[in-house]
């Protein structure tokens, strides 16, 4: 301008160049021949800042932190830049607290710095979402919003939990290997490895007659079961987690309690004891009692009502002479015996239980008939008594009386 006045071709911007340094020249206004004279000054422009930036956030957005860390923990350092001077440029932080229930986080208004102002526990929450406010000072202020997000990580504070504590099951004692007893269940609300349950049977089955999956908690019959030998188990289930997997882990874990029944099959045969028997009888004679001569026992391992009463049969013998209680077992005679006849009978035995028919046969068992006299013996001499004075020279096994007798015949 020929008034010297320096005006502005375009926009300025301070955070682009703030300065300028400019040489300016001054000249009169002479004509030919004379010369023109001229004069230079050097000019610099300083450019004033004014508030037209807001805070520009440098950080990232997101942000993780372990549960149960203490109080005032610094989880991360929030910067936000502002390329204005002086007071337009200084940026001060602050939470936007929106929601209805405070976080447990504070920001440091004048470095950012985000700490932990709560307990944070993952199994509550495990993510939160916090607006940071950051503003400069200038008049008016502008500010700029960014959202953080905090993820929380796990620590294994929590342990496995069985629902129920008492477990109860019943299994048929010819169960095959392998079948399904029972699934138990535990869970860990940790996360990873801290909440990942196996299972284990920690005690109450000495014999492994059980195996349980470590995965699934399903208990199975691992061996032949036998009523006889055990009829209930009280197991003692482990369920612990998968934190000894990671290096420096601490194993938390539970246990449960397994009654598990094994119910009875008809398995075992009746067994006779003292077997063989033997009896004695006299010829010719019905002993008292109704022909009472001996009694047989049978023994049933198995539980009522496969044993609650066992029966017994002839199986082979004389049914004209011998009958047997098929309830107690009583053998009696039917009619006298003649040992001229026949001088032994031997009968087979049967006992069977009152379930599915288990029959167990005796080997022959003989009933001996001893011939007894009917009728009192003859003396052939008159004497009722003898006077013997032997020799005291008489020497050993000589014959000094002979005695005789008869047994006379039945009329």
């Amino acid at each position: 301008m020929n008034n010297g006045t320096i005006r502005t071709r375009r926009s300025l911007d301070r955070e682009t160049k703030s300065s300028y340094n400019l040489v300016v020249t001054a000249r009169d206004c002479a004509k030919k021949p004379d010369k023109r004279l001229s004069s230079t000054v050097q000019v610099t422009i300083v450019l004033k800042d004014i508030n037209d930036l807001a805070p520009e956030f440098v950080t990232p957005n997101e942000t993780s932190v372990a549960e149960n860390i203490p109080i005032n923990t610094v989880i991360m350092a929030i910067k936000a830049v502002d390329r204005d001077e002086g007071r337009n440029g200084y940026v001060e932080y602050q939470l936007d607290d929106q929601g209805s229930m405070p976080n447990p986080f504070t920001v440091g208004q004048a470095d950012g710095l985000l700490r932990v102002s709560g307990q944070l526990d993952r199994e509550a929450k495990s993510t939160y979402e916090l607006n940071v406010i950051a503003k400069d000072r200038g008049d008016p202020s502008k500010m700029t919003q960014s959202r953080i997000r905090i993820n929380v990580l796990d620590e294994n504070d929590n342990s496995p939990i069985f629902d129920p504590k008492q477990y109860s099951a019943a299994i048929a004692e010819n169960a095959s290997i392998g079948a399904s007893v029972l699934q138990v269940s535990a869970t860990d609300i940790d996360e990873g490895a801290n909440g990942r349950v196996r299972f284990s049977i920690a005690a109450g089955d000495d014999n492994r007659d059980f195996t349980i999956s470590e995965d699934s908690g399903v208990v199975r019959v691992a061996k032949n079961l036998n009523f006889e030998r055990k009829s209930l188990y009280a197991i003692t289930v482990r369920a612990e987690d998968c934190a000894g997997d990671i290096e420096n882990g601490e194993v938390r874990f539970d246990t449960a309690r397994l009654s598990i029944t094994i119910t009875d099959i008809n398995d075992n045969p009746p067994t006779f004891l003292d077997s063989p028997y033997l009896a004695y009888v006299m010829e010719n004679v019905i002993p008292p009692n109704n022909g009472y001569i001996i009694t047989v026992r049978a023994y049933d391992a198995d539980t009522p009502p496969f044993n609650s009463q066992v029966r017994y049969f002839l199986k082979e013998g004389d049914t004209d002479f011998f009958k047997i209680n098929a309830s107690t077992g009583e053998i009696s005679l039917l009619r006298a015996l003649d040992r001229e006849t026949q001088e032994e009978y031997i009968l087979t035995l049967v006992a069977m239980d009152t379930g599915k028919c288990h029959a167990y046969y005796l080997p022959a068992k003989t009933i001996q008939i001893h011939y007894v006299a009917s009728k009192p013996l003859k003396i052939f001499n008159n004497h009722d008594l003898y006077c013997i004075r032997p020799a005291s020279s008489m020497c050993m096994g000589i014959t000094f009386l002979n005695i005789s007798a008869v047994h006379l015949p039945l009329y």
